[in-house]
């Protein structure tokens, strides 16, 4: 309605490169990608040095040359508009030998003699980058495994990507596994023995230059989690806002807890959160302070979250709920005092008299590693 298409229905085809591929557009769409990867595990690997200790880098998976980046509800573009992982590997680290394998875009259907070969690729390689998770294109709806109207019954790599890491982590190289889905999957043994594992989801026509910018230490990694990671479809019900009964009767034979908790990120550097100061609520709003100092040796962002628990109500209420968030960027050994306004209408909640409520009492908020209590009269 806003684009007035109810009276203007015709556009101007002439238009179209006008408007497609601005380079404002561009940039939105590789600082959006630079600023939503997610570090999951880092044994120090990471970052990346252009021409240093990893000359000879061997690059596969089904992900790693495929416009699968672009996600659900895409289809083929034109190669000169999206940047898949590879190419932006080979434009950031101009001085790395990449060796590439392709193994095809077909995850269901892999061919199990390349699979074997990457094994002794990777032998031969200093380093190697595995590019996996799900294929979502629409050009090829018969070999989805992701996306609008497609279920699947496990959270598992689909296909003989499972076995393609395998092979490769047999070659006793050092080894990063980036996914590329847009779901949790179950990854446990991959953060287990990978020596990196990066979340790229799917990041969109910029998201090779993006991925890459974060592996070789040009971007600093700064996004969080969105969702909870189970470690298993039988945990799938995993949430961070669970209620306090969550854990009372827990999954068995296995680790209860999530792999990785909504609000998960690694950087490269690290953050301190000091004097967590919640204020009192004033017409109808409370304004919570606290500090953030960035302890490492490099800049960074840092989201803020900031978590509130209604202690005693009416209704049983989750452990945490997140109330406000926001992006912070600090220099090495800065520290900046953040603050986030919570309106009392954000605790209400649905009561069983089917009616909107918000209870006086206590509340505890949470921010970092650090607890306060606040009262609301």
């Amino acid at each position: 309605f806003r684009l007035g298409l109810f009276e203007n229905p015709f556009f101007d085809t002439t238009a179209v490169h006008q408007t497609l591929l601005q380079e404002e557009h561009v940039q939105t769409a590789l600082e959006a990608a630079r600023k939503s990867i997610v570090l999951l595990e880092n044994n120090g690997i990471l970052p990346l040095t252009d021409g240093g200790k990893y000359k000879n880098v061997f690059v596969t998976g089904p992900n790693a040359h495929s416009q699968g980046i672009m996600g659900d509800w895409t289809f083929p573009e034109p190669g000169e508009n999206v940047v898949t992982f590879l190419e932006g590997l080979q434009m950031v680290a101009p001085k790395t030998k990449f060796m590439f394998l392709d193994q095809g875009e077909s995850i269901r259907y892999m061919d199990p003699e390349k699979v074997r070969r990457a094994g002794d690729m990777a032998r031969r390689a200093d380093l190697s980058i595995v590019f996996v998770g799900e294929y979502v294109n629409r050009k090829d709806w018969g070999n989805k495994t992701s996306g609008e109207d497609v279920e699947r019954g496990n959270l598992n790599l689909p296909g003989l990507q499972s076995e393609l890491i395998n092979n490769i982590l047999s070659s006793g190289k050092p080894c990063i596994v980036v996914l590329n889905n847009g779901h949790p999957l179950a990854v446990e043994w991959i953060a287990q023995q990978a020596d990196a594992l990066v979340e790229a989801w799917e990041p969109g026509m910029q998201g090779g230059i993006a991925l890459a910018e974060i592996l070789y230490g040009l971007v600093n990694p700064s996004g969080k989690l969105p969702v909870t990671f189970p470690r298993s479809a039988g945990n799938i019900l995993s949430v961070y806002n669970h209620m306090p009964s969550h854990f009372f009767h827990p999954i068995v034979m296995e680790n209860p807890m999530p792999l990785y908790e909504f609000g998960y990120g690694l950087s490269y550097t690290t953050y301190r959160y000091d004097n967590l100061t919640p204020g009192e609520f004033r017409d109808g709003t409370l304004e919570v302070q606290v500090d953030v100092s960035n302890t490492g040796t490099v800049a960074g962002e840092e989201i803020v979250l900031l978590y509130m628990r209604d202690d005693y109500a009416s209704m049983t209420r989750p452990v945490k709920e997140l109330k406000a968030f926001t992006r912070i960027a600090l220099e090495p050994e800065e520290t900046k005092t953040v603050s986030l306004k919570i309106s009392q209408e954000q605790l209400k909640f649905w009561t069983r008299d089917r009616g909107w409520i918000t209870e006086s009492g206590t509340f505890t908020v949470m921010a970092g590693d650090l607890f306060a209590q606040v009262t609301l009269p």
